[in-house]
């Protein structure tokens, strides 16, 4: 059996490895893990993460320190590939202060909580000052994906791409009537939340990325965020992947991960650096993911 211990967390450029830290893990496992009752399975194995769904459909994943904290992960002290020998559907339980997973051990006795929730509060007062930064952010999105992904609605459509030019029509379409949504038209809203819903491949399809990333700029330009995204995402959630729906899901509540976090604050104090380190933060998240969700975020641009 294999053992491993949990570590800090720290927005993905600083991280130290071995560090004898505390760690944390989002509130919402609060009860569940120190209450000594957890019971799920394995959901899916990647060379950084382990993800867990329980019977409820509320998902934890184990990651190690290089992906950082986010609305439901757990930091293990472990390096790139410490969950390989755990297989798919395999059991997960919390046995006193440890998590079993397969043949895994995780300590769980000096863990913290981390919030996954930023001060919205705080941003939102500093909207005029960030609004502005806003066109910054957008060239940084621009030059920084490795693949355009729905950034591309940040542009002219490709010339020559009908199967590209189809799909971003119908992403544009969606746009348009999460515009409309957002000043109050409630059906709209819902339209484009199911055209987006499920758009695109993978565990975290396209379209869910950009109505995480919509979900985001309510929290912070919303007149009324909580109904708004609450509505968003249980148009979106029912109609995607389990996992993509804990995003939509915590997104709606205004969680994010700590990369979201610290260009939040960037944005908020104006360092030109600090905005352009943690975009690249973002954007390096699965192969469109990060910057599909930034894409979302700009839809006022």
């Amino acid at each position: 059996m294999k053992t491993i211990a949990l570590s800090i967390s720290r927005p993905v450029r600083e991280q130290l490895w071995g560090e004898p830290h505390r760690s944390s893990f989002p509130p919402c496992f609060r009860g569940r893990l120190r209450g000594g009752h957890f019971v799920a399975r394995t959901l899916a194995v990647f060379e950084r993460a382990c993800n867990l769904v329980a019977p409820d459909g509320d998902v934890m994943a184990l990651v190690i320190p290089q992906v950082g904290d986010g609305p439901f992960n757990v930091v293990v002290d472990g390096a790139a590939g410490c969950f390989d020998e755990i297989e798919p559907g395999a059991q997960a339980a919390l046995e006193g202060e440890r998590l079993r997973v397969g043949g895994l051990e995780v300590e769980l006795g000096a863990a913290t909580v981390w919030e996954p929730r930023p001060d919205w509060d705080a941003l939102r007062a500093l909207r005029t000052t960030i609004e502005p930064r806003l066109r910054l952010l957008r060239a940084l999105c621009l030059r920084y994906a490795p693949a355009p992904g729905l950034l591309a609605l940040l542009e002219p459509p490709p010339p020559g791409d009908a199967l590209a030019g189809a799909v971003l029509a119908t992403v544009r379409e969606a746009v348009a009537a999460l515009r409309d949504g957002w000043g109050g038209d409630l059906a709209r809203l819902q339209e484009g939340a199911v055209k987006l819903a499920g758009l695109g491949h993978g565990l975290t399809p396209s379209g869910d990325d950009y109505l995480s990333g919509v979900m985001l700029w309510a929290w912070l330009a919303h007149p009324d965020p909580a109904p708004f995204c609450r509505a968003l995402s249980q148009a979106a959630a029912p109609r995607t992947t389990t996992l993509s729906a804990a995003f939509l899901r915590a997104a709606a509540q205004g969680e994010c991960g700590a990369a979201w976090h610290a260009l939040l604050a960037a944005l908020g104090e104006g360092d030109e650096a600090e905005i352009a380190a943690a975009a690249q933060d973002i954007v390096r998240f699965g192969a469109t993911s990060g910057a599909d969700s930034l894409a979302g975020f700009l839809i006022a641009t």
